[in-house]
C-alpha cells in the first residue's frame, strides 16, 4: 500500500492506530497523539532524529536492514524493543508503507505502530481491519485496495477490501473478506493473478499487470499492483495490492480505435477522394480515392496543404484555394463547397466537386475539415453535350425559319410563275409566237427554281459538315492568295487592290475550305459594292494575342451600309443592302455559318460612303 501525499502535522490524527512519519533519510517528521500515548514521545522531541539512534545497539543492525528496504518502497513488518522516555520498553510491531509524491516518486517512509500481538499478522488483520489498515484513507479512495493473507501452496486468502472493492466488482465486501482468491476471481483471469503474486513473492518486489475481469457488475479492465509483506523473518506473509479502474478509458480507446476503423473502411469505399485537412499543422491525410482518382502517388500520408493547391487550375486558384482559407480563418462557418478544375498526374484536367465540414473550437478556431473530392467530369462533359445539342437545335430551328422564308416567299413566285406559263402552253400552238414567249418564261422560272433549291442544299451541307469537318492547321496566308488570283480579272477591271497583310507563319485550326469561302465572299462582296468615286482599296489583316485568341480582318472603302437600318439581319439569308448590282443576299450568311462552324464569331462595322470592315475572332 501506498500514500500519495506529503505527510504534514494534521494527516497522523486521521488514524485511529499510532503511526510516525519520517523523511528519505530515516529521520522522523510527524508523529500522531495515538504513538505518543503508546510510546510517550512528542513530535517536538523526536522531530530531526534519527530512527535507528533511539534503539538498542542490538536491534539497530535489524532495523538499518527494515529501514533500507523502505526506502526503495518496499513494505514490511518489524518487531523492535521500543524505549520509552523513562527506562521501560514496549515491544512493537512497526509496519512500513512508502510515501508518494503527485509525479508518483518517493518523498518519505509511513509507519504505523502497534503493540506486538500474540497471534500472527494475519489473524489480527482479520480481527479488526478497520483500525489495521489506516481505515480512513483506506476506504475513501477511489482505487480498488485490499490485503492478502499468504499461506503455503499459494494459498491466498483476502484478509481486507475496501468499498471501492464492492463498487467495481458487485460483490459485497462481507461475501469477499476470509475467502481463497480461487473463490472470488474467474478463470482466465485467476490463474494470470496468481502468476504475478509468485512473481512478486519471489522477486520480493512490487509487480504491475493490467488485467481483464468479468465480474457481475461487468468487464473490469484494470492496471493491478500487488506489493509483498515480510515478517522479521524474511517470510511473506500478506500481499498489498492496488487495482486502478481503466474500463472507461479503454472503452473511450476501443470506440476511438472502431471509429478509425470505421473511417478507414469508408476511405477505402468510396470512389471519392475523402482527405482530414490538419488546419493547425496545415497537414492533408488522403483516404485511397485520391490516387485512384487523379494518378497522384503519394510518397507519405499526410501531405503538406500544397499538395492539393499547387494542381488546382491557375484560372480556378481564386474561388477555390484562397476562397477556401478565406471561409477557414476569416469566418465562422462550418461548411465549403465549389466546383473547380484539378490537374491530374498524366496533366489532364479533372473537373472537381469538393464540398467538406470545418470544426471548429470552443474559441471558434477552425482545427479541422473533412471532405471530399468528387470527380465531375463526366457531368461536366454531358452537360456541354447538351449544351450544344441545344444550341444545335436552335441553329436548326433558325434554319427551319429560315426555310419557311424561303418556301413563303422566294419558292413560292416562281413556281407559280411556272405552272402558270405550264397552262399557257397547253391552249397555244407551238408554231405561235406566244408558245415560244411562254416557253421561255418557263424555264426562266425553273431556272430561278432551281437556284434556290442549289442554295438550300449548300446550307444544308453546310450545317452538317460543322458537325463533322475535321480540324487542321490552315495557312491562312496562301488561302488569302490563292482568292486574290481568282479575283485577279474582276480587280483588274475594276481598278482596285488587295492587300494580304497576314503572317506566312499564321496557322489557324479550322477547315481550308470554310476559309476560302469566307475569304472569296468577303473580297467577292468588296469588289461588287465599290464606290465609283475612288479606287478600291481592300486589306486583310491577321492579329494573335496571347490569351484572347486571333483576329482576321477584311476592310475595304467601299460602298458600305447603314449599319443602324440593317439591325441584327446583316448575316440573315437573302439579305441585300444595295440594288445597284446583281446578288441573292447568300454571301455574308455563309461567311458567319462557315465561321461558327469553326468555333468563331464574326462582327462587322460599315458607314456609308466610307466603307466597311469585317472582323474574323478565333479562340
Amino acid at each position: 500500500m501506498s500514500l500519495d501525499a506529503t505527510p504534514s502535522d494534521t494527516q497522523p490524527r486521521l488514524y485511529s492506530e499510532a503511526a510516525f512519519w519520517l523523511n528519505r533519510q530515516g529521520e522522523f517528521t510527524v508523529l500522531n497523539e495515538a504513538f505518543t500515548h503508546l510510546t510517550g514521545y512528542t513530535t517536538e522531541a523526536l522531530r530531526g532524529q534519527a530512527f535507528t539512534g533511539l534503539l538498542s545497539p542490538a536491534e539497530r543492525t535489524s532495523a538499518e536492514a527494515w529501514l533500507e528496504k523502505a526506502q526503495q518502497g518496499t513494505a514490511l513488518t518489524l518487531e523492535v524493543d521500543w524505549p520509552g522516555p523513562g527506562s521501560r520498553a514496549h515491544a512493537v510491531l512497526l509496519t512500513s508503507f512508502p510515501v508518494l509524491g503527485h509525479a508518483h516518486e518517493l518523498t518519505g517512509i509511513g509507519v504505523q505502530a502497534r503493540p506486538a500481538p500474540t497471534t500472527s499478522p494475519a489473524a489480527l488483520a482479520l480481527k479488526e481491519p478497520e483500525q489495521s489498515q489506516l481505515a480512513v484513507i483506506f476506504q475513501s479512495v477511489s482505487d480498488v485496495l485490499f490485503v492478502l493473507d499468504v499461506a503455503p501452496r499459494q494459498q491466498y486468502r483476502f484478509l481486507v477490501v475496501n468499498q471501492a472493492f464492492q463498487k467495481a466488482t458487485g460483490l459485497p465486501v462481507a461475501q469477499v473478506v476470509g475467502r481463497l482468491v480461487q473463490e472470488i476471481i474467474p478463470e482466465p483471469s485467476l490463474s494470470v493473478v496468481l502468476r504475478y503474486y509468485h512473481q512478486a513473492i519471489t522477486t520480493r518486489q512490487r509487480v504491475t499487470w493490467q488485467e481483464t475481469t468479468e465480474y457481475p457488475t461487468g468487464r473490469r479492465i484494470g492496471e493491478v499492483s500487488v506489493t509483498p509483506v515480510f515478517d522479521e523473518a524474511g517470510v511473506c506473509n500478506q500481499l498489498v495490492g492496488n487495482v486502478h479502474d481503466l474500463t472507461a478509458q479503454k472503452k473511450i480507446e476501443e470506440d476511438l480505435r472502431d471509429s478509425n476503423e470505421r473511417f478507414m473502411y469508408v476511405l477505402k469505399a468510396t470512389t471519392d477522394a475523402i482527405y482530414d485537412w490538419n488546419v493547425t499543422a496545415n497537414t492533408l491525410l488522403w483516404g485511397e480515392g485520391f490516387e485512384a482518382l487523379f494518378g497522384h502517388h503519394l510518397v507519405r500520408n499526410p501531405t503538406e496543404f500544397r499538395q492539393w493547391s499547387d494542381f488546382v487550375h491557375p484560372d480556378d486558384v481564386a474561388h477555390s484555394v484562397h476562397d477556401l482559407l478565406r471561409i477557414v480563418h476569416e469566418t465562422r462557418r462550418t461548411h465549403w463547397q465549389q466546383e473547380y478544375r484539378f490537374q491530374r498526374a498524366n496533366g489532364s484536367w479533372a473537373n472537381v466537386f469538393d464540398r467538406g465540414h470545418i470544426i471548429r473550437d470552443a474559441a471558434g478556431q477552425a482545427v479541422r475539415m473533412i471532405g471530399s473530392m468528387q470527380d465531375i467530369t463526366e457531368r461536366k462533359e454531358a452537360e456541354e453535350k447538351q449544351r450544344q445539342m441545344a444550341q444545335e437545335l436552335s441553329e436548326q430551328n433558325s434554319d427551319l425559319q429560315q426555310f419557311g422564308y424561303i418556301v413563303s416567299h422566294n419558292l413560292r413566285a416562281p413556281l407559280a410563275n411556272a405552272r402558270g406559263f405550264a397552262n399557257l402552253l397547253t391552249h397555244e400552238r407551238k408554231s405561235s409566237a406566244a408558245f415560244d414567249t411562254s416557253l421561255r418564261h418557263l424555264q426562266t422560272s425553273l431556272h430561278q427554281l432551281d437556284t434556290i433549291i442549289a442554295d438550300v442544299n449548300t446550307i444544308l451541307s453546310i450545317r452538317s459538315k460543322a458537325r463533322i469537318s475535321r480540324s487542321e492547321p490552315v495557312h491562312l496566308a496562301a488561302v488569302c492568295e490563292q482568292v486574290r488570283q481568282a479575283l485577279s480579272q474582276a480587280l483588274l477591271d475594276c481598278g482596285g487592290s488587295i492587300t494580304c497583310a497576314i503572317s506566312d507563319e499564321l496557322r489557324l485550326p479550322g477547315n481550308r475550305a470554310y476559309f476560302h469561302s469566307i475569304f472569296y465572299n468577303l473580297l467577292a462582296n468588296s469588289i461588287k459594292y465599290r464606290s465609283e468615286q475612288r479606287p478600291l482599296r481592300i486589306e486583310v489583316a491577321a492579329t494573335r494575342t496571347p490569351g484572347q485568341g486571333t483576329q482576321v480582318t477584311v476592310t475595304d472603302n467601299g460602298l458600305g451600309f447603314d449599319l443602324e437600318k440593317a439591325g441584327n439581319s446583316v448575316f440573315e439569308l437573302y439579305k441585300r443592302f444595295h440594288t445597284t448590282s446583281e446578288g441573292r443576299g447568300i454571301g455574308l450568311f455563309l461567311v458567319k455559318a462557315h465561321v461558327e462552324a469553326m468555333g468563331g464569331y464574326v462582327k462587322v462595322d460599315s458607314r456609308v460612303e466610307e466603307g466597311t470592315c469585317f472582323t474574323l475572332s478565333f479562340g
